[in-house]
């Protein structure tokens, strides 16, 4: 223990010994920097954080300061998340956490709407995390006289790495965002310090990649990135605008005790390696409450209206159909996009209507005709709609409706007021039995642990752009499992059967049918690039525990037929599990190509390999238990496929853990293989 020390540096290793997190105190200030086998990864950064004073403008940040107490204990224990990518997770790790008091006392300050007369100076805790797959810390403002509340107007947190440092990153041109942009290779020195930068961020360095994130987001705005200069990246928190340009507004405002969620660092050797170790991001995250009965919560695939149709033939027949067609793929659900409430004329399905039914869309019939066929029902309702109708009183309607999840859209925020909307609508939806899906969404922080009901959200940018844009590329796809999914579920909308190579890509919009009238659009839906392989590794390799098959009935049948023989590898997707017990990322780069291996509930093994380039990839099978399984196999077609993206192989043969598969991938294709 420590005792009113002036200047100290506080070092913390982890587990295995190969990371060090140092924690710096003096005369200029705080500062954190991480090493791995002695080797500088980020150099010694700023931290702090800047409060608002009083009704004045002025911001004082947190002065120098001295260390009260040093605190140190390690954990080494196990969580099994009740969905997930793996049936548990070990949390092993030292901890870290250093008391602080700044050396003078500050003027009274205002807090929480009154004013706080105590001149004593304001106290501060850090707590560093150090586990084998990376770092993570956090501020901790405990309760005090001078603080009974506060307000952040914004962090000093910052991230120094070497001049030479290339990260993935994804720009967005305000805070207000949907999250959905390309993750692009740059330099740290190319990101524009005007733009806001998506989580993650992966960082490459020379034998090292270091993913930059944040977990456990509650009661805070959520965290961008900004660009500072040719090394650093520096935090910056999501806030509500003024009502007046000229009025400074805070991003956070809490009662004290509070803590921020963490900042976290996940490092490996490159960026597969970062998906072995990605569960940290979960376990940062408390367990769920114990008082709430989670049994509901049923992870699945599930059938969609909008990729075809783009809610323009909503009807309860073309539910019903739909309905029937999850049925006989095995699937538990159907989601009902938007569309069904509102006025009777589409797609006017947005807030500040009543939320009920159209009168020409029989939901009591489609809900009980779902029910005798073994699939339940999502909805899409705008996260407006929510809101004005009363979040409470949504649900208990979902409930009473025999609504088994909710789609909630455009949301576009990752502001304090939201995120707390986040977590008033899990709450709320638990209470009812309702699953949710948020889209127009932020990023994952590993919240899925605590509100297991959240089974998927958006942020991503998904297949559904393919109606409007060709920014869905084969890369695009391949640069996902290693950014986007690295940090957590994201309802991509795969699966689409409309196979064409890129260059033969067109966005269904310049079809000039987006919101026509016709009734025979077959010929004409939505298309996605990479081959029909392609297409089916995505829904395997991708983590969306609800899995949303985007393409119409016709599409996955012989004929163009609603109905009867399924087409080549549609059979890969029926029974499709969507959680897992374990995940094994087996090879693959950024961009490049992506081959994983997981193990459903039911004991089937499922391998995925996708690519950009033509590639051979040969797959051990040592993960496999003792004894002889089946295999089957659905690639691409070796002799169609380079004029036919939709062709594919499909065969069978017996294997061991022994055995060495090798998949024969064309350009943008892909493989998926069931072991049972």
């Amino acid at each position: 223990m420590t005792s009113l020390i002036l200047a100290a540096i506080f070092t913390l290793s982890s587990p295995d010994g190969r990371l060090a997190v140092s924690f710096e105190n003096d005369d200029a200030g705080m500062r954190w920097s991480l090493s791995r086998d002695g080797k500088p990864l980020i150099a010694p950064s700023p931290l702090g954080l800047v409060f608002s004073k009083s009704t004045s403008q002025s911001v004082p940040k947190l002065g120098a300061h001295k260390v009260l107490k040093e605190l140190r204990w390690s954990e080494d224990k196990t969580c099994r998340p009740l969905v997930y990518r793996r049936n548990e997770v070990r949390e092993r790790y030292n901890e870290l956490e250093v008391q602080l008091e700044e050396r003078t006392a500050v003027e009274p300050t205002v807090g929480m709407g009154r004013t706080v007369i105590d001149k004593s100076p304001r106290r501060l805790t850090m707590v560093f995390r150090a586990y084998d797959e990376g770092v993570a810390f956090r501020y901790v403002i405990p309760k005090q006289k001078c603080f009974d509340g506060f307000e952040i107007m914004r962090e000093l947190t910052e991230w120094r790495f070497a001049k030479e440092a290339k990260a993935w990153v994804t720009e967005y041109p305000a805070e207000f965002t949907s999250q959905e942009c390309k993750f692009e290779l740059k330099s740290l020195a190319e990101i524009d310090p005007k733009k806001f930068i998506g989580s993650p961020v992966v960082v490459e360095q020379e034998g090292v990649s270091v993913a930059l994130c944040e977990a456990a987001l509650y009661n805070w705005a959520g965290l961008f990135f900004r660009g500072k200069d040719a090394k650093t990246l520096k935090a910056h928190l999501a806030e509500l605008p003024a009502s007046e340009a000229s009025t400074p507004h805070a991003a956070v405002i809490c009662a004290t005790p509070a803590a921020s969620p963490w900042r976290v660092a996940i490092v490996g050797d490159n960026g597969l390696d970062l998906l072995r170790k990605n569960d940290i991001l979960v376990g940062l995250n408390p367990d769920s409450d114990p008082s709430i009965d989670f049994s509901f919560v049923k992870p699945g695939a599930t059938s969609w209206d909008w990729w075809a149709e783009s809610n323009n033939s909503l009807s309860t027949e073309t539910t019903i159909k739909l309905i029937d067609f999850a049925a006989e793929m095995g699937w538990p659900y159907h989601t009902i996009d938007g569309g069904w409430y509102g006025f009777a004329r589409r797609p006017n399905h947005g807030p500040n209507v009543e939320l009920k039914p159209r009168k020409d869309f029989d939901l009591k019939r489609v809900v009980e005709h779902a029910k005798a066929k073994g699939v339940r029902l999502w909805v899409w309702i705008h996260w407006m709609e929510i809101e004005d109708t009363g979040v409470e009183e949504t649900f208990r309607r979902l409930e009473e409706w025999g609504i088994a999840g909710v789609k909630t859209d455009f949301i576009n925020r990752q502001d304090q007021w939201i995120v707390n909307w986040y977590e008033r609508v899990l709450r709320s939806a638990a209470k009812h039995h309702v699953m949710v899906n948020f889209h127009g969404a932020f990023k994952p922080t590993g919240t899925e642990r605590t509100w297991p009901n959240n089974l998927t959200r958006e942020g991503i940018l998904g297949n559904e752009m393919n109606i409007f844009h060709a920014t869905i590329t084969p890369r695009h796809c391949l640069t996902l499992p290693f950014t986007r999914f690295l940090i957590g579920p994201g309802d991509f909308t795969p699966g689409g059967f409309g196979n064409v190579y890129y260059k033969d890509f067109v966005p269904q919009c310049k079809k000039g049918h987006r919101y026509g009238d016709e009734t025979d659009r077959c010929p004409h839906w939505a298309e996605q690039s990479g081959t029909r392989g392609f297409a089916i590794a995505q829904c395997v390799a991708y983590d969306s525990y609800l899995m949303t098959i985007c393409d119409w009935p016709e599409r996955y049948h012989v004929g163009g037929k609603a109905t009867g023989e399924l087409v080549p590898g549609a059979k890969a997707l029926k029974d499709l599990p969507t959680a897992w017990d374990k995940t094994i990322p087996l090879q693959g780069r950024c961009g490049e190509y992506y081959a994983v291996a997981r193990l459903a509930r039911d004991g089937r093994w499922y391998v995925a390999a996708m690519t950009v380039a033509s590639r051979k990839l040969e797959v051990k099978l040592d993960f496999l238990g003792s004894g002889s399984r089946r295999a089957t196999i659905y690639v691409d077609d070796p002799v169609k496929t380079p004029v036919d993206a939709k062709a594919l192989s499909v065969n069978e043969r017996k294997v061991t853990a022994a055995d060495t598969l090798t998949l024969d991938l064309c350009n943008e294709g892909g493989a998926v293989v069931i072991i049972d």
